[in-house]
């Protein structure tokens, strides 16, 4: 299995080259970037096999990136991905293996794991332990069977919505009227509510057997239990690196980094389901926690690239965050960098307006009161 990195300043084409590539069943995505300096910074952490990269971006070129991957010594092999032909020659000259037009085909991609396979045997790759089945609940659910490179397909949204709400109770007992309450709020007719409740659970049952998922979907005295074997789940993962308060140091960097790639996205955003609310505001309050310590870690240290990546990022997540804003305009304000002062301050102006009908806190407008002083 190959590890690929992928850069595209164009979020579309980044999740469409993500879907080839892992469709293929023999490439792992360990990163997607939508700009070359957050590629450059987690490219050491991640250590793909190979960088998918896009020519034209509008902050550091595909051909520009490149450069800087070969100049860290790095043993990554790169592909060009570009709706443009004219960059053939230079794509060569960094040492590329290959170079792929938009729009691509499978057979393109087919075609450049066949010329990665001869330049990097696989039997030199870092391999990936066995696949029991995967479950990601950060931003969407995205439920993976053993083996499977495609995402189950529900039956129904009710079957899917079942399954994530016992998957937030996993392993723990639950009253059928606590389930039909939350899966069938509309619904109170309880010989309806009741057959609902008993088709959804055999094709959740169904479902996860078809993928040969193991599990066990019990009914004991009126309530029901979901237990899952060997199946991973990023919440899980996630819930054990933040139950316990981390301090930031050069031992625990990498721990704190794995936190924040598991975060991708609000619990079960997607999918807005009423009952994950409060969970969801949970994770949210154990993301916020870990990613200021982190960037305070690094404006400690001066590093102020570093801890700017981390708040922008935190911040395409969670963009009305008072506390992480308010972070990000003093760190421009320690750069002393009016313009990007001006310029994020305006932006979350016009975001409060617009998603909470409010201007921004006092404490953000003294920051961006003090650009006249700069």
């Amino acid at each position: 299995m190959f590890h690929a990195m992928i850069v595209d300043d164009e979020k579309p084409a980044l999740d469409i080259l993500r879907i080839f590539l892992e469709k293929t069943g023999q490439v792992c995505v360990v990163g997607a970037f939508t700009n070359g300096a957050d590629a450059l910074a987690e490219m050491r952490s991640l250590k793909p096999d190979v960088a998918f990269l896009d020519i034209e971006m509008s902050d550091m070129s595909g051909l520009e990136l490149a450069e800087k991957i070969m100049d860290a010594g790095s043993n990554i092999e790169i592909v060009f991905v570009t709706a443009y032909d004219r960059y053939a020659l230079e794509a060569f000259r960094v040492n590329a293996i290959d170079y792929i037009l938009k729009p691509f085909s499978p057979d393109d991609i087919a075609e450049v794991i066949t010329r990665l396979k001869k330049v990097k045997p696989l039997a030199v790759v870092s391999q990936m332990p066995a696949d029991k089945g995967r479950i990601y609940c950060f931003g969407r659910l995205s439920v993976y069977g053993a083996e499977c490179r495609e995402a189950i397909k529900w039956r129904t949204a009710k079957t899917k919505e079942l399954f994530a709400f016992m998957l937030q109770n996993l392993n723990s007992v639950v009253s059928k009227w606590k389930i039909m309450e939350a899966i069938w709020p509309e619904c109170d007719v309880e010989k309806q509510l009741k057959t609902n409740l008993y088709t959804t659970v055999y094709n959740v049952k169904k479902t996860l057997s078809s993928v040969n998922i193991k599990f066990d979907f019990s009914f004991i005295n009126g309530s029901y239990k979901l237990e899952l074997s060997d199946v991973y789940i990023d919440v899980s993962e996630f819930e054990a690196l933040t139950d316990t308060e981390i301090t930031v140091s050069a031992a625990s960097i990498a721990g704190f980094k794995k936190i924040i790639g598991l975060y991708k996205g609000n619990y079960l955003e997607d999918n807005a389901y009423h009952w994950a609310q409060s969970k969801a505001e949970e994770y949210a309050k154990r993301y916020r926690r870990v990613v200021s310590e982190f960037a305070g870690y690094y404006i400690h240290a001066s590093d102020y690239p570093a801890a700017e990546n981390i708040l922008r990022k935190a911040l395409a997540i969670i963009p009305c965050d008072d506390e992480l804003n308010e972070m990000l305009l003093k760190l421009y304000l320690m750069k002393k960098d009016k313009a990007s002062i001006v310029a994020h301050y305006n932006k979350i102006k016009e975001l409060y307006r617009l998603e909470l009908g409010i201007t921004p806190n006092m404490s953000m407008q003294k920051l961006f009161d003090c650009v006249k002083e700069l």
